[in-house]
């Protein structure tokens, strides 16, 4: 092909992706090309010119709570600014968030995700890309909601198609209550596969969840005094599927019957990262946060102003 004609090809396609919207996989079959050969495209487009992106941001960072958050706890925070469109203001918070953490994973070689409308608006937010050696992983069985676009099997699924990446899957549920039956099936080499390869993760990508997640669940709040014992009565919270109180404290250690990586394993990942918008969450977020359980953390100026509120009554 002559090079005024890709110059032609690359015009084409930035005009059909960048204004018209129209998805890289329509394109695929609309110009004959591999997604690998559209993206490139358009990455050369803007090396050459050809593409410029101004970027008028909607949203600035509260640097001034992020450093007071940051001297009371353990965690770096990243929190966005009301915005005074309010309608936008969802989607603004997703596209700060994931313009951040999408660096966090195409450095990463293996990202662990949890479930929740939570991660799945991130992914939703994130730029399609290539990267070669990439690994999207479950760490911990599915909730439950199997009729849900945001269980960790479908999201895990999800994010490794923006990035032409692999993904591993749990096929297994995120409790069970048979100690034995729960130590054998981490050995079934397909489920042992996952969990050897979540271990390695750099990164995962979570939020956490109340006491509501469970009891949504029928077969979890039937079984509450079997999974849980009388600490669910004391629980503020939960991470990485185990229930903890406010002063960040697991409830059952000694009897966890959560699938997956132990809690020991999830705390070596260097990179931990907590995404919520929902002032609601404020007693659970404060518990994670005297807990250390996340090293980065997300939210929009409500939560954060509600969690100093909640810390100073």
């Amino acid at each position: 092909m002559e090079k005024n004609d890709i110059n032609q090809l690359m015009i084409n396609l930035a005009k059909d992706y960048y204004i018209e919207d129209i998805p890289i996989t329509t394109l695929t079959n609309k110009y004959e090309l591999s997604r690998y050969k559209i993206l490139k495209y358009l990455n050369d487009a803007k090396e050459q010119g050809i593409i410029t992106i101004n970027i008028q941001a909607p949203y600035e960072r509260n640097y001034e709570l992020e450093r007071l958050l940051g001297s009371m706890f353990d965690t770096s925070f990243f929190i966005l600014k009301e915005s005074e469109d309010l309608t936008n203001s969802n989607y603004y918070f997703w596209k700060f968030s994931a313009e951040i953490i999408e660096d966090y994973i195409v450095q990463a070689n293996v990202v662990s995700l949890s479930w929740g409308d939570s991660i799945y608006q991130i992914i939703e937010q994130l730029k399609p890309a290539i990267t070669e050696n990439l690994v999207f992983t479950q760490f911990v069985g599915e909730i439950g909601k199997y009729h849900s676009l945001a269980g960790s099997m479908r999201l895990v699924q999800k994010a490794a198609s923006k990035f032409e990446a692999n993904y591993l899957t749990l096929t297994a549920p995120l409790y069970i209550i048979n100690n034995q039956a729960r130590e054998l099936l981490a050995l079934e080499p397909l489920l042992q596969k996952t969990l050897v390869t979540a271990e390695k993760s750099d990164v995962i990508l979570t939020a956490v969840a109340t006491p509501a997640s469970i009891t949504s669940v029928d077969s979890w709040n039937q079984n509450k005094h079997l999974l849980f014992g009388d600490s669910f009565n004391q629980t503020c919270g939960f991470a990485y599927g185990r229930p903890f109180d406010g002063y960040g404290n697991i409830l059952n250690l000694e009897n966890d019957k959560t699938f997956g990586l132990s809690l020991e394993q999830i705390f070596k990942i260097p990179k931990r990262v907590c995404v919520n918008n929902n002032r609601f969450k404020t007693g659970a977020l404060i518990g994670a946060l005297r807990g250390n359980f996340f090293t980065h953390m997300f939210l929009n100026e409500k939560s954060a102003l509600s969690i100093l509120d909640q810390l100073e009554q």
